[in-house]
């Protein structure tokens, strides 16, 4: 959890909108800016390719690295014949996708490159989780995936 510091008549402005006494700050700005209680949450209405998939209980996963792995791969399985798209995403040096753990490792020092579960990809999974969603992200544009689709996948990441 992080702290922000705000001036006091913000944070009258935001005390003002309790609907019950003891509601945390937090629970106040989530309602006022519209965001949801858990990253999971589909929004109402929400619908996309990967909509059912991202309900999936296999994404109470700990790791952000099985998260991001588990939606690579439901993403592979949607859309098997576009997936080879991912092989253009890459850093600067390091390679963030490939079909061989060794096309990854000589690309850069500790980049723990894990096998897509069920596909002949690989991944790089050492890197901040951050940038895990922003990959993901680009992998799913990329393969044909809607906008929505895709920034709903990197918000499960985070």
């Amino acid at each position: 959890m992080r702290t922000i510091k705000i001036n006091d008549n913000l944070y009258e402005y935001i005390a003002s909108k309790t609907k019950v006494i003891g509601e945390p700050a937090e629970d106040i700005l989530r309602r006022l800016l519209d965001v949801p209680t858990k990253p999971t949450q589909k929004l109402a209405g929400e619908q996309h390719e990967l909509a059912d998939t991202l309900e999936n209980p296999s994404l109470k996963f700990k790791s952000a690295v099985d998260k991001f792995l588990y939606i690579l791969s439901a993403a592979h399985k949607l859309k098997p014949e576009t997936f080879n798209k991912i092989l253009k995403i890459q850093g600067r040096e390091r390679k963030y996708f490939a079909t061989s753990k060794s096309e990854i490792e000589s690309s850069g020092n500790s980049t723990q490159p894990k096998q897509i579960p069920e596909t002949t990809y690989w991944s790089m999974t050492n890197s901040p989780t951050q940038q895990k969603a922003t990959m993901l992200r680009q992998v799913l544009e990329e393969t044909g995936f809607s906008k929505q689709a895709a920034l709903a996948a990197s918000r499960i990441i985070n």
